[in-house]
């Protein structure tokens, strides 16, 4: 196996904010008026917000504005960050750090530019050979247009690279477009949920995939 790049989620990969983005689920799911179990809220969680406010708009047959939805989330998110020291991983930016010498990098994730700036710092997006996120496509996580770019920018064909995140979402889009995927249990998802799409390898932390990749 010849891997020439590493294509990377962020939220619940590198940076630990799967906390986050439920609070800001609940929160705003609360500010307009309704209800859900806990389960569901991790399930809705992985969804964008417009498709969450369709959501609870067709499950209690009501009209609202899914643009005030995306904006309230959006607004309280970034209130989330802002209070949140510690953004990454531990072990994050050091594996960035020590893969980007030997593999191209790139980023592709479901967040906005405006949540990245929000956390990155200079030094580790100048070893990033891309960043694709939902403002640079037309079609979002599941679908492969993230991937498609990223294969662009980075120059690999699909059987070069491995993707690592932490979603079925993630999963889902690897195997439609089908390149290796490997599964990280620090996010929305659980290793029995990412096992059901035959990942390469499912690990606990980047010590792990790093170990796998110089086997």
């Amino acid at each position: 196996m010849v891997i020439k790049a590493i294509l990377m989620d962020l939220d619940g990969t590198l940076i630990d904010s799967i906390p986050l983005i439920t609070k800001s689920v609940e929160t705003t799911i609360k500010h307009f008026g309704f209800k859900c179990s806990k389960q569901k809220l991790r399930e809705l969680a992985q969804l964008h917000s417009r498709d969450i406010a369709y959501y609870f708009m067709d499950k209690n047959k009501k009209h609202f504005s899914p643009h005030d939805f995306v904006n309230y989330r959006r607004s309280v998110f970034l209130k989330l960050l802002d209070k949140k020291q510690k953004h990454w991983f531990g072990d994050a930016k050091p594996f960035i750090k020590k893969m980007s010498r030997n593999y191209k990098l790139a980023i592709v994730t479901g967040s906005r530019w405006i949540f990245l700036d929000a956390v990155f710092d200079a030094g580790t997006k100048n070893k990033l050979a891309a960043i694709i996120t939902s403002d640079d496509v037309k079609h979002k996580k599941p679908d492969i247009e993230p991937l498609e770019k990223a294969l662009g920018k980075v120059r690999a064909k699909k059987d070069e690279v491995i993707f690592i995140g932490d979603s079925t979402q993630d999963a889902l889009m690897c195997q439609r477009f089908g390149i290796k995927f490997i599964g990280k249990s620090t996010g929305i998802s659980t290793s029995f949920q990412l096992k059901r799409f035959n990942p390469i390898l499912i690990a606990k932390n980047f010590a792990e995939i790093e170990e796998f990749l110089e086997e």
